[in-house]
């Protein structure tokens, strides 16, 4: 929920609307001789009343992990925030175009070119310019043998929360990563489920046998500009298994195991010292007669509450320390929904855990880092054609190590127009 990072937008819907191959919403423009052009998109603003708690504040420790950033828009009274906006939503203003080529019969490629808009309340501020995200650019060469997918893509490691996420998510708001600022808005990303982000890769698919996928990916790797770990001798690697299998017309199972390493490196004291990020995510997902459930877990070192090896801006980090030594983090996280001819309620809740350094827990720590980011939310949604009209309320606690605690309540009505 910082500024400096999520400003891009913690928008992790964005990448399943727009990053797997044709789906059922996407307009064909063209589709002759082997080629075709397809587009899809959505536009959408909601209106979100934001009241509760401002962030803490300390003459001695800066507060390191979910904070809202809200310092300008609080009661200097009382230190508390009410703040009334238009907003883009989880899933924000967006289109995507795409091109597919047939090489044989069974041999194709699809590619996507996909851009966003920052935010739609990017005018709030006269010197604030509207952000334009070039997001997605890839393309895949689908065989019978697998698919070989490369380019800038939405990562593995994540987005098996992702799709727990969007049963609740996918038109909506919920927490909006920031509380002055322009950006697309994080749903509960950053209170349990993961953004999995967006990074250059090339990524083998093997092909579904018996329900069963498997996909491994090598990726650009992250770095953290704090505690100078700015070093990479290594690419990123995320895979993933997963189980996907419908049970008759109306029952769906889908189960998703997911593993993230890579190496990092700095400079300290003259000799150079290294660390290492793991992450390891798991999500259930059944479907059946109009309702859904999806739990999930994960834990790692390094990852942050957010996104991986998150840097907030400035001098503070979630990740690690003041010495450079990697926080480890667990989230939980669930969602339940019922959906009856385009009529959804949805409802869910999640919670992250930060294990403190020994440096945290010392005396002199210049920083409180967060000890848990938790929520609940429901939302409401209804469908008219391309039509969504939603309703929702979401409740945030943030804990930090001193003590200190925020609590936030987010209610929003909006539309979204999908394709």
């Amino acid at each position: 929920m910082r500024l400096g990072s999520l400003r891009l937008g913690l928008a992790v819907a964005c990448a399943l609307t727009l990053f797997a191959s044709r789906a059922r919403a996407d307009i064909v423009l063209y589709d002759r001789d082997g080629w075709g052009v397809f587009t899809r998109g959505q536009a959408a603003a909601f209106y979100q009343l934001s009241l509760g708690d401002a962030d803490p504040s300390s003459a001695t420790q800066q507060f390191v992990g979910g904070v809202l950033s809200s310092t300008q828009e609080a009661n200097p009274s009382n230190n508390t925030l009410t703040l009334s906006r238009v907003r883009s939503g989880f899933v924000g203003s967006q289109i995507g175009f795409g091109v597919r080529r047939d090489i044989s019969e069974n041999v194709h490629v699809d590619s996507l070119m996909a851009v966003s808009l920052q935010d739609v309340s990017g005018g709030r501020t006269v010197d604030v310019p509207e952000g334009v995200d070039f997001r997605e650019a890839w393309a895949n060469l689908v065989t019978p043998y697998g698919s070989f997918k490369f380019g800038r893509m939405f990562s593995i490691f994540g987005s098996a929360s992702a799709q727990v996420v969007l049963l609740a998510y996918r038109y909506g708001i919920g927490n909006p990563c920031v509380a002055g600022g322009a950006g697309i808005a994080c749903g509960s990303v950053g209170a349990g489920p993961l953004y999995a982000a967006f990074n250059a890769e090339m990524r083998y698919i093997t092909p579904r046998l018996a329900g069963f996928e498997a996909q491994v990916s090598v990726g650009d790797p992250v770095s953290g500009q704090d505690a100078n770990y700015t070093q990479t001798p290594l690419p990123r690697f995320d895979a993933e298994i997963n189980y996907d299998k419908h049970f008759g017309e109306s029952t769906r199972l889908r189960v998703i195991a997911q593993g993230i390493t890579q190496e990092i490196a700095r400079s300290n004291m003259g000799a150079e010292q290294t660390a290492s990020i793991w992450g390891l995510m798991g999500s259930a997902i059944i479907e059946a007669s109009g309702f859904a459930l999806g739990v999930g877990g994960w834990e790692g070192s390094g990852i942050g509450t957010t996104r991986l090896l998150e840097v907030p801006g400035g001098s503070d980090s979630i990740s690690f320390d003041n010495t450079g030594v990697l926080r480890l983090f667990r989230g939980y996280y669930g969602n339940i929904a019922y959906d009856y001819h385009g009529t959804r309620l949805a409802g869910g809740t999640g919670i992250v855990y930060v294990r403190p350094t020994a440096l945290d827990e010392s005396a002199n720590s210049p920083d409180d880092v967060l000890d848990h980011s938790a929520e609940w939310h429901v939302v409401f949604t209804q469908q008219f054609d391309a039509l969504i009209l939603t309703a929702e309320f979401s409740r945030w606690t943030e804990r930090w190590h001193s003590d200190a605690h925020e609590i936030v309540n987010f209610s929003s009505v909006g539309a979204s127009f999908n394709w």
